[in-house]
């Protein structure tokens, strides 16, 4: 039985249209590489939570790192953020932003999750060494709102 030779085959398929994107692709979130960001990217997209929203863990994540930056070794107090109802304004409590972080590990594909948690552990091992253990904090809460926090000026 004779074959066909490739060009023929490449001239029988319909010719590729132009390609249209809904969106432009993500920016690369700083500190991690193309690949994980464009997974974070996806997971975002979708998965139906209160964090995921577009770009939602790029913020949480520089926000936490803009929380623990200053230098020096003095203790540090969360503050919880005036507007706790929506994504936006939720992040401003570093807590919560960490909680974005914590929520968007399990969706992501395993060298994702591998590279964004060596991103991380460096960030809540400082946070653990800058913050103060709260005594009267719910001990079924996550390790992170376990610590002394100021509440809100004017509340």
């Amino acid at each position: 039985m004779p074959r066909n030779r490739p060009g023929a085959l490449r001239a029988a398929r319909p010719a590729p249209g132009p390609r249209f994107w809904a969106e432009p692709p993500p920016a690369r979130i700083p500190g991690l590489s193309a690949r994980t960001s464009l997974a974070i990217h996806r997971a975002e997209r979708l998965s139906p939570g209160f964090w995921f929203s577009r770009g939602a863990t790029e913020t949480a994540l520089r926000r936490y790192r803009a929380f623990l930056h200053p230098p020096g070794n003095r203790p540090r107090y969360p503050r919880e953020s005036y507007c706790p109802s929506c994504p936006g304004c939720a992040l401003d409590d570093v807590r919560e932003a960490r909680n974005a972080l914590a929520d968007i590990l399990p969706l992501l594909p395993p060298r994702a999750r591998a590279e964004l948690r060596r991103a991380v552990t460096p960030l809540d091992r400082r946070y653990l060494r800058l913050t103060l253990p709260d005594p009267l904090a719910w001990p079924a809460a996550p390790w992170w709102h376990r610590r002394l926090a100021k509440g809100v000026e004017g509340w």
